[in-house]
């Protein structure tokens, strides 16, 4: 991938440099117009040598496309992998997380029996969930799925371990 990246940035850097050799070739006097020609010159080597590294890499472009399905192909499975809902209980409150694609809700119910409805955003590939304004990692392991607030001090336990039911 980064054979590309930089194949495409050195292709693009030879033809930009080629156009303003062009362009400021007319209007100019016969000793700039010299130097431009030699500018030119080594500007097209450039372009010819990208154009047959081009023409190697385009072989490897293919598997990188490939692999690159794969890789988007597995992230789409480790979201649904989470979909349904688990539940777990924190510092007393009774807490249910329901999850479908790449969004799903917090419902927190607390002692008092006051109820809190949280909106959760699912990013398999960092393996993050965003639940309200709190960003937290999760991992899950069989039928637990395990939060962890990302801010979280060393003395704070804001570790939830949820079960899928």
């Amino acid at each position: 991938m980064k054979v590309s990246k930089k194949l495409v940035l050195s292709a693009l850097t030879a033809m930009t440099a080629f156009v303003l050799v062009a362009c400021g070739n007319s209007g100019q006097n016969p000793s700039n117009q010299a130097a431009q020609s030699q500018a030119s010159s080594s500007v097209s080597q450039s372009s010819e040598t990208v154009s047959s590294n081009s023409k190697a890499s385009s072989n490897t472009n293919s598997s990188v496309n490939t692999s690159s399905s794969e890789a988007s192909t597995s992230s789409q499975t480790a979201a649904s992998d989470l979909d349904g809902t688990y539940k777990a209980t924190h510092e007393g409150d009774a807490l249910t997380l329901e999850v479908s694609g790449n969004k799903g809700t917090l419902t927190k119910v607390e002692r008092d029996g006051d109820q809190e409805i949280e909106q959760v955003q699912v990013d398999p590939t960092n393996q993050t969930m965003i639940v309200g304004d709190d960003v937290k990692r999760y991992r899950v392991e069989g039928k637990q799925l395990t939060l962890e607030d990302l801010s979280q001090e060393n003395d704070d336990d804001d570790t939830i371990v949820f079960t899928k039911q």
